[in-house]
């Protein structure tokens, strides 16, 4: 990642790997690597350093009642930034999230991951829900405005993710008034947070989306409050390091706004989006 990133001309390179949770997952890192990682990250930035700056941050899973950004487990690992996320949905009448609520192949009871593959995010949605999947997204903006008012973490990842499994609007209607309800929650809360938002392209890039995080009208409401915003690739890959950055970019500019936030190791700083 390091090397695409100074190949393709980056001053600054920011890592936010999947933070360890409770519990085990195939997609988050395991606490006992967590070290690893961020000593790692500061012999990169130490190689690097004439040319490029390497931050070291984590992306930071809230599951209400169980574990978010603002717990303090990560507070020694001095990291540069830090990324609240909402993956998870706790549906009412599951059991309270807990490391004990698991199942014999380790997967929660208490709910699931709204951007897990779509066969998965279909059975999911049909055993917690019966298929209702706008009382889904009524759980997922409730989340997402929980993880904001509980802070802890400098910038809101990937506002509307409940988007990447409903491509065509195959599952619920964007623009019903249900749907605009529940994410407006979201933006009164993230916009009480003082939390910069980013402008997410990684769903274009995997082919899941066909537009950034967050949706075009959601963005004018942000920026409407004052809530900052960022571009960032959700790179999973060094191909992925910057792309559809244009399609972001319009995006912010489409939205109002004439500057981005970003991180150094001086701290936040604003660019000029021209």
């Amino acid at each position: 990642m390091a090397h695409a990133a100074r190949a393709a001309g980056f001053s600054i390179l920011g890592f936010s790997s999947h933070a360890p949770l409770p519990f085990r997952t195939g997609w988050n890192m395991d606490l006992e690597r967590a070290p690893e990682y961020v000593r790692t990250l500061r012999e990169l930035g130490r190689e690097y350093a004439p040319t490029m700056e390497i931050l070291a941050g984590l992306e930071i899973d809230f599951i209400d009642g169980l574990c978010g950004p603002a717990d303090g487990r990560f507070a020694e690992a001095g990291l540069d930034f830090s990324i609240g996320s909402a993956h998870f949905v706790t549906p009412a009448g599951a059991p309270a999230p807990s490391v004990e609520a698991l199942d014999e192949a380790g997967e929660p009871t208490f709910g699931f991951t709204v951007d897990e593959p779509e066969e998965d995010f279909e059975r999911h949605l049909e055993r917690f829900y019966d298929g209702d999947a706008l009382a889904l997204v009524d759980d997922y903006y409730a989340a997402v405005a929980a993880c904001a008012k509980a802070g802890g973490f400098d910038i809101l990842g990937h506002f509307d993710l409940i988007r990447k499994n409903n491509r065509g609007q195959s599952r619920f209607r964007e623009d019903s008034e249900r749907y605009r309800r529940a994410a407006m929650g979201a933006v009164e809360a993230v916009a009480a947070a003082d939390v910069i938002v980013e402008i997410n392209t990684g769903g274009i890039a995997r082919g899941k989306t066909d537009s950034p995080y967050p949706a075009l009208w959601v963005l004018k409401e942000l920026r409407a409050r004052g809530v900052r915003v960022c571009v960032n690739a959700d790179a999973h890959a060094p191909a992925q390091l910057g792309a559809n950055r244009d399609d972001g970019l319009r995006l912010a500019a489409a939205a109002g706004y004439r500057s981005l936030a970003a991180f150094g190791k001086g701290g936040r700083f604003e660019i000029p989006l021209d």
